[in-house]
Formats: structure tokens, sequence, C-alpha cells
């Protein structure tokens, strides 16, 4: 059982070893210490990140690698403009199937073309703001040890 155990973390430790030059990952170590920074390279015993400048850690001492995702501000951003974009094309076809019953066409026009640009918008935000936390773990130590 404990061969079976450290066969899997050792499996486990190759997703930190196949990590790229320069990704953004997190550390907790064993003292409940964390640690962001760059990958620099790992290999069966070590784990080399960029922080502040280059800093190694005994893989003993790693509890957790995790890799940092796009942040939440990022998110809303590209979501919002794609609301936007979609809202748009939403507002020229129906404005182009509507344009006789007064929400799109006539004085009304522009207050239904923004409504459904952001309306968009808006909902891109939120979908952008409620996506994912930016945090995967690529490593975790098996047991209590």
């Amino acid at each position: 059982m404990a061969l079976t155990a450290q066969a899997a973390e050792n499996s486990n430790w190759t997703n930190v070893e196949a990590l790229r030059h320069g990704d953004r990952i997190g550390v907790v170590q064993a003292d409940q210490k964390r640690i962001e920074g760059r990958f620099d390279s790992a290999n069966v015993s070590t784990l080399v990140l960029e922080s502040q400048g280059l800093i190694s850690i005994p893989q003993d001492r790693v509890i957790r690698v995790y890799k940092i995702g796009m942040s939440r501000k990022k998110r809303m951003v590209i979501g919002g403009a794609v609301g936007l974009a979609a809202g748009a094309a939403v507002a020229a076809t129906v404005s182009r199937r509507l344009n006789n019953e007064g929400f799109f066409a006539g004085s009304n026009g522009g207050a239904g073309t923004a409504a459904a640009v952001g309306g968009g918008a808006g909902i891109g935000l939120a979908v952008g703001s409620f996506t994912g936390n930016g945090y995967k773990t690529i490593y975790q130590r098996q047991g209590g040890r």
C-alpha cells in the first residue's frame, strides 16, 4: 500500500516537472508558508521558482503546487467584451426583424439597441466574474506526512 501511494505521488510530481518555464505558480510548503512566482524548473527532488530571485524548494517540503490562471478582472473584461459583441449582434438582427414594432425604430430606436448591447455586456461581465477561480492544483502531497 505504501509503495502504491509513493508511486502515485511521484507520478503526480511529474505534473510539476511538465510545467513550462515562466508559468505562474504558487507553492504551499510544509510550514504552511505560501510562495507565488514564475516556474523556473523542477526535477525529482527540487522545485525552482522565480519570486524576487530564484527560490529552490525540496520536494519533501512541498505540500501543494497550483497554477495561477487568469485574474477575475481579466475574465470580466473578456466576458464583457464578448457580451458586448453578442448584444450588438442581437440588436442588429432583431432590429431588422422588428423595425416596424417601434422598440428598435423611430424615436426609440437607440433605446432598444442600447438595452440589447448593455444587457449583453452586463451578462458577459457577470459570467466572467463567476467562472473559475483562477487556480488549478498541479501537485498535492498524498497523506498527512
